[in-house]
């Protein structure tokens, strides 16, 4: 047997073993689906993605507290804004009397 005879059977061969193994993963796919359905997968990836981003905001509140206290209070004061301006106002109205 030539060497290109023998590299046409050794690729011949990964194709088929890479078919076999992609046929498994999408029956395996398609078997999920059937069972869970899209919504059902879709809503386990939304979890698993909020999970993740949960453990991030709690490694950086960790790490940086005092910039996260900061930018809360700033956030509060800013919805507060008109509240604590029209206190202001009733505060010095009151004083000019």
């Amino acid at each position: 047997m030539s060497s290109n005879a023998a590299k046409v059977l050794a690729d011949r061969s990964a194709r088929d073993a890479a078919k076999a193994r992609l046929d498994n993963r999408y029956a395996v796919i398609k078997a999920d689906i059937a069972e869970r359905g899209v919504a059902g997968r879709l809503t386990d990836e939304a979890i698993e993605q909020a999970k993740l981003m949960f453990d991030e905001a709690v490694v950086l509140v960790e790490e940086h507290p005092a910039v996260v206290a900061g930018t809360l209070s700033t956030l509060v004061l800013w919805f507060l804004r008109n509240p604590i301006m029209g206190l202001i106002q009733k505060l010095r109205d009151q004083a000019a009397y």
